[in-house]
């Protein structure tokens, strides 16, 4: 049986994937708007998947800090940062395949 720890990496992995792939097809199909201002800015900034993963660096920073500061342990900081970037990352791919086919206002 894996530890959570592998398997919210492995949510991270796949959300992370997903939401990049997903990006690249919204984007070929004119109809991708970045929803949050602070991905917008590191993607203006650095460019697509560098902005991306910088932006899911930052999340995981405001999932963890307070975490932390609530005397989580360092692996449980670990694998909630994990595993709601990951999330994270699989909802925005959904929201992408749903303007995709037109389903998203």
């Amino acid at each position: 049986m894996p530890s959570r720890l592998a398997a919210a990496l492995a949510l991270l992995a796949v959300g992370a994937v997903a939401d990049v792939a997903s990006t690249y097809v919204a984007i070929a199909g004119g109809q991708y708007v970045e929803g949050s201002p602070v991905g917008g800015a590191f993607i203006a900034a650095f460019g697509l998947v560098p902005g991306m993963l910088l932006t899911k660096v930052a999340g995981m920073v405001v999932i963890g800090i307070p975490v932390a500061v609530a005397g989580g342990t360092r692996r449980l900081v670990a694998t909630l940062m994990c595993a709601g970037v990951g999330l994270l990352s699989l909802a925005t791919a959904a929201r992408n395949v749903l303007l995709l086919l037109g389903l998203w206002p």
